[in-house]
């Protein structure tokens, strides 16, 4: 198990404690970004829920565009075609600023796990909630029957390094004592500079068994795209990293890039639930939007397929991706969209 601490020090104390034999590496403690905008700021209190034929293969009719793309070969499609285990009795561990737990969207499913901010598991901004959705959602989402575990790092749209990877270490944790590793993911739609830190942990948690997905990151602060080689925990080796497409397959104006990047998905005007009531929904764009695309199919995959580790689901994944159909410059990131393995 990986095992990491934070604190103030002055320069002699960290010279001192970087001394220490007992000591693999210390680094700033650095601030991480949420990876997702809202579209136009505001919250609608309605729902579209999908027509559902009732089926061992179902499929939503007038879906939204991201869960259309999962489950065909080529951009267009508005229907989303997907076996009917859709990630039963798996786990999505959305480590991001809270769930609301209430929203019909999670039919029960969802329930705040922990906070790193004692008494505070609410979800004040919506990106969780909204990703969340994504994952699990009964309309939204890839995985309609997964269980959903909220992990609150975020306060507002800024956290640190040493904030994340509490919440992170709290997730695996909870999933090894639950015995849950081979039915259980960790959604990561956040990110901030390179960190040592955050690819021991990840690769802490592959090691016993637990894949983390991670969003590829949104650029820097005017929006230009940037090397997801730079960013944590988009870095990490063990991580499934995911870039992002629009509805054309185009890689988005904003999405990091390289081959850090594992796979696309879309992140381009994503609706999804939010806060603001049981009912509320949202469009929001960014990375953090295709990463929950690609956690809710590793957990409909565990499920369907009986995937047990990370790198089965990582490579089953990659075989099943849609290849070659992304248009525009991807700056060495796959020609590859992220794809359910449904019949054509």
């Amino acid at each position: 198990m990986w095992h990491g601490y934070f604190g103030e020090f002055d320069e002699d104390t960290i010279k001192e404690i970087e001394a220490s034999p007992e000591v693999a590496f210390i680094e700033p403690d650095h601030k991480i970004h949420l990876q997702g905008d809202d579209e136009d700021g505001k919250v609608y209190l309605w729902e579209q829920p999908g027509q559902l034929s009732k089926r061992f293969s179902t499929t939503q009719q007038n879906a939204p565009w991201g869960l259309g793309a999962i489950s065909h070969r080529e951009p267009g499609p508005d229907s989303y075609t997907y076996d009917t285990s859709a990630g039963a009795k798996s786990y999505a561990y959305v480590v991001d600023s809270g769930v609301q737990i209430n929203h019909s969207e999670f039919q029960g499913r969802a329930i705040a796990g922990h906070s790193v901010f004692p008494g505070a598991n609410v979800d004040t901004i919506g990106h969780g909630t909204h990703v969340a959705g994504t994952i699990a959602g009964k309309t939204y989402g890839v995985a309609k029957k997964a269980q959903i575990i909220s992990v609150k790092v975020f306060q507002g749209r800024e956290s640190s390094t040493s904030a994340t990877l509490e919440g992170f270490n709290w997730a695996v944790n909870d999933i090894i004592s639950n015995k849950r590793a081979g039915r259980s993911v960790i959604n990561l739609s956040l990110g901030g500079p390179a960190s040592r830190a955050w690819t021991a942990a990840i690769d802490s948690a592959y090691k016993s068994g637990i894949l983390a997905v991670v969003a590829a990151g949104n650029g820097d602060e005017q929006g230009n795209p940037l090397p997801a080689s730079g960013q944590s925990p988009a870095n990490a080796p063990n991580a499934l990293t995911v870039g992002a497409i629009d509805s054309d397959w185009n890689p988005t104006s904003f999405t990091n890039y390289g081959p850090e990047v594992d796979i696309m998905a879309p992140g381009d005007r994503i609706q999804s639930a939010c806060i603001g009531s049981p009912n509320a929904v949202k469009v929001m764009s960014g990375t953090s939007m295709a990463c929950p695309h690609v956690a809710g199919l590793a957990l409909y995959l565990q499920v369907k397929e009986n995937l047990s580790t990370p790198a089965a689901v990582t490579k089953r994944i990659k075989a099943l991706g849609t290849s070659g159909q992304i248009s525009g410059d991807l700056n060495r990131s796959p020609n590859l969209v992220a794809f359910n393995g449904a019949r054509q």
